[in-house]
């Protein structure tokens, strides 16, 4: 009959729908649950078929025809793998003393010690019949072959084993009883196969399940009620699959996970309260799916979250509420969505926050306020956006702030006193901005930073980059005058400043005249306001004229100054 279901399916696109009628009555004789399609079958057919003409029916198929297909196509296709499934030979299952000596003259390493039988990577297509496995095993490891498909028997009597490994295979199809006499068993791989769905009672009676991986499979949604009977369960993984929605009760009775892996799916959307049940959860990963929006309270239930990853989605807003659940949040993950708004009070009661990460989104400009409760905030990340200015006071609330990614924005002015309220800042990206100058002051609360990136900006060499040259050459000053890149290697070195940057790609000017390409930090007062001479000459100046520092203004008259 298997070889009867392939020939089917084989044929089916070249069947009307009034023969599938017909075939399904074939095929309802196999299994007694596609007895309820004939009807739907028949009735839909006798709509469809509306030209007398096959042949044309064929060519040009309606909507209603293509159900019909469809609809066979995957009932077909199942009954395939269950089929198959009652065709796979089954090992032999033993329960004598002497059964771990038998089990090591099979194709199969047996460890007695330890209780375990590994067949990981033996190029199985089938369970091979000559390998004796002892009931009392504990583990069992059958990852890295061919299998499509197994007996409902494979684990017959095993209600001692605790791992149970079938990561990377071909199954196609988990029989509905295959796990149950898997009482004991905590940790269970499934991931790495082609699994299209599991059934509402596949994990039924599995009550010391702590473990489940479905990673990397087919699955595109998950039945009501799957998980009722694993109360236990700490660890689910679902992602890289191709779940496309979930129900409300999807996650019910998992009162113990404490992570969910939903990561590299289909999802758009996600009802409320979806999390209602899992009040432990720790870690949730959303990343690479297609969530458009966060609908409020939806997190109302996570309380005791500590890391949320949502990167990669086509979020465009954090509206306030959202995340207001999230009080004991460490760590939030929204890189490379489509954020360009974020409210002043969006994470205004996250005040475990340790790192916020907003890389690669559409942000112009940051909303005073926003860091008024992040006293705990050690890392803000906010490379590749669109910010252009960063006024002082936006930072307020920041003062453990050690890391700040700004780089690959827009940045064209940073106002004096911008860091004031970043004491502890340590490491500071600037780079790959549009900074023509700084304003005075600007960088005098981070004097001692160790790291700070300026390069791959537009610095304007003239008298408004005074302040920053002058800045520069107070940090450089053991090594400011060296030309020679091994002298600056071992300068770095022994200073204990190698980290600070790359110094052959450091701040350099792109102008004006001659100095176009020279070091900034290398530049003296003569040279930096003949520059600015040549700005007035031939060179439309950047900036306005006016935005020179007073503190600078009184040494123009003293063009043989030197920085120090």
């Amino acid at each position: 009959m298997y070889h009867l279901i392939r020939l089917v399916r084989d044929m089916i696109n070249l069947l009307s729908p009034s023969t599938i009628c017909c075939l399904i009555v074939l095929v309802s004789l196999c299994e007694t649950k596609m007895c309820s399609l004939i009807p739907y079958a028949c009735t839909t057919a006798s709509t469809a078929a509306t030209s007398a003409d096959a042949d044309a029916e064929r060519s040009h198929p309606t909507p209603a025809s293509m159900s019909v297909f469809e609809e066979m196509e995957n009932r077909l296709s199942s009954l395939e793998r269950r089929l198959r499934a009652v065709e796979q030979p089954v090992w032999q299952i033993g329960s004598r003393e002497d059964d771990w000596e038998v089990c090591a003259e099979g194709p199969c390493k047996c460890v007695p010690e330890m209780k375990s039988v590994s067949c990981w990577r033996r190029g199985l297509l089938d369970l091979p019949p000559a390998q004796l496995v002892p009931a009392d095993v504990l583990r069992l490891d059958l990852g890295g072959n061919r299998l499509s498909a197994l007996h409902r028997d494979t684990f017959r009597n095993m209600t001692r084993l605790h791992h149970l490994d079938l990561n990377g295979n071909l199954v196609e199809h988990l029989s509905l009883n295959l796990l149950l006499p898997l009482r004991g068993v905590a940790n269970v791989r499934l991931s790495d196969n082609l699994l299209k769905e599991v059934q509402r009672n596949q994990f039924l009676g599995l009550r010391n399940l702590r473990i489940l991986d479905l990673s990397s499979n087919r699955l595109r949604t998950l039945p009501e009620g799957l998980f009722l009977s694993n109360s236990l369960l700490a660890l689910l993984d679902l992602s890289s699959n191709r779940i496309s929605s979930l129900s409300l009760d999807a996650f019910r009775g998992l009162g113990n996970l404490e992570e969910l892996l939903l990561a590299k799916n289909r999802l758009s959307r996600l009802p409320v309260p979806i999390f209602k049940g899992t009040i432990n959860l720790r870690r949730l990963a959303l990343e690479e799916n297609r969530l458009r929006e966060l609908p409020n309270n939806l997190f109302r239930h996570l309380t005791s979250l500590r890391e949320l990853d949502m990167r990669g989605n086509q979020l465009m807003e954090i509206p306030r509420g959202t995340l207001s659940h999230l009080v004991k949040l460490e760590i939030l993950e929204m890189s490379s969505n489509r954020i360009s708004r974020i409210d002043a009070r969006a994470f205004r009661d996250m005040v475990a926050l340790r790192e916020l990460r907003l890389g690669h989104n559409h942000i112009k400009y940051l909303p005073h306020g926003l860091f008024g409760n992040s006293t705990s905030l050690e890392r803000l990340i906010l490379y590749g956006n669109h910010i252009e200015i960063l006024t002082r006071g936006v930072l307020h609330g920041l003062s453990n702030l050690t890391s700040l990614f700004l780089q690959s924005n827009r940045l064209r002015l940073l106002q004096s006193g911008v860091f004031n309220d970043t004491p502890n800042l340590r490491k500071l990206q600037l780079e790959s901005n549009e900074l023509s100058f700084l304003p005075a002051g600007s960088m005098d609360a981070v004097s001692a930073i160790p790291q700070v990136h300026l390069n791959r900006n537009p610095w304007h060499c003239d008298c408004r980059a005074l302040y920053v040259a002058s800045w520069l050459r107070r940090r450089f000053a053991g090594f400011a005058n060296l030309t020679n890149p091994l002298q600056i290697q071992r300068a770095l070195i022994v200073t204990g400043n190698w980290s600070i940057w790359e110094y052959g790609a450091g701040a350099i000017c792109r102008g004006p005249g001659v100095l176009g390409g020279q070091p900034l930090l290398r530049l003296t007062f003569h040279e930096l306001c003949e520059g600015q001479w040549a700005s007035m000459k031939g060179i439309v100046p950047r900036l306005p004229l006016d935005a020179i520092s007073p503190s600078l203004k009184s040494h123009v008259a003293r063009k043989d100054t030197v920085l120090i």
